[in-house]
């Protein structure tokens, strides 16, 4: 997010009240690791830099590099733990986390960040993430399996209506985790996680979705059959577009991979990095995918018992 003018004087008047011009550097320091206050006042090295036109400076670095809510971050650290071995009252906080409440984000002290204010209209980016920036993610992948064959055997009012019914399925599933999803072309589309967990919450939707889907096909579903989905999960670095038709990264082409190459009808694929992070109790619902099929891949498929 951008930082209106409101919260750029709060954060100056929250260092320069706070600190001196060395702990506003040190704590810089944390994002920029080589920040040098001299340099970008202009300031002689041998003349010391006053509280107030350091604050002012970092404030716009801060702004001008579009990490303020990482920034803010920084601040709660300090206010919650100290810094340079002694606690600091952090002026103007309160005011910092009112302003970016009032913008729609509150601080959750569970995730380490800022996230979207419940019931608030949920946005791709949580509200955070810059445009064009690279983030880490996991990436949820879904596709509806013979979309071909369907469109011609059904009308389109029918299709339209049961490919919605999987999107607001998918959806709810995602959010419910603090997932979000990026794009959907009516056959299938592409959800993001982005927090803490992110590998594991990408898979309990995953599977959630699944489950969901074996009742909406008992009690719901508008088909003469039921309607089968193939999914994976990929995690990575990829930049963030709101334009889903901006995005191309090799993450999402390995995910796209795992869904058409490797992936069964009513089953959900993840890769080893994905795998890695599971942890025991969820490790056992995956099997390894034939190794003449491919190396390292997990599976979770959904079926009746015979």
């Amino acid at each position: 997010m951008r930082a209106n003018r409101n919260l750029a004087q709060l954060m100056i008047k929250a260092l320069y009240e706070s600190m001196s011009t060395r702990e506003m550097v040190k704590l810089t320091r944390r994002i920029f690791p080589s920040y040098n206050i001299h340099e970008r006042t202009g300031y002689p090295e041998n003349m010391p830099v006053p509280p107030m036109h350091a604050a002012q400076q970092i404030t716009e670095d801060v702004i001008k590099e579009e990490i303020f809510i990482q920034f803010v971050t920084l601040l709660i650290d300090v206010y919650q733990n100290g810094f340079m071995g002694k606690k600091i009252q952090i002026k103007a906080l309160p005011q910092i986390l009112s302003e970016l409440v009032s913008q729609g984000l509150y601080y959750n002290p569970d995730l380490g960040t800022f996230v979207e204010n419940k019931g608030e209209k949920v946005s791709k980016g949580w509200r955070i993430l810059e445009e064009g920036k690279s983030y880490e993610f996991s990436l949820l992948s879904i596709d509806i399996v013979n979309n071909t064959e369907l469109v011609r055997r059904y009308s389109m009012d029918i299709i339209s209506r049961t490919y919605s019914d999987i999107r607001e399925l998918a959806k709810k599933n995602m959010e419910k985790r603090n997932g979000r999803i990026w794009g959907w072309e009516g056959d299938g589309g592409l959800g993001a996680f982005y927090f803490q967990n992110k590998n594991v919450m990408a898979v309990l939707s995953g599977i959630d979705i699944l489950l969901d889907l074996l009742f909406y096909n008992i009690l719901r579903c508008r088909l003469d059959e039921s309607l089968s989905i193939r999914m994976a999960v990929h995690t990575g670095p990829c930049q963030f577009h709101h334009d889903m038709g901006n995005i191309k990264h090799e993450t999402i082409q390995k995910l796209e991979e795992l869904v058409s190459e490797y992936t069964e009808p009513d089953s959900l694929t993840i890769s080893p990095s994905v795998y890695q992070d599971l942890g025991r109790k969820l490790e056992k619902f995956f099997k390894p995918i034939p190794k003449n099929k491919a190396s390292n891949l997990y599976q979770f498929t959904l079926k009746w018992e015979s």
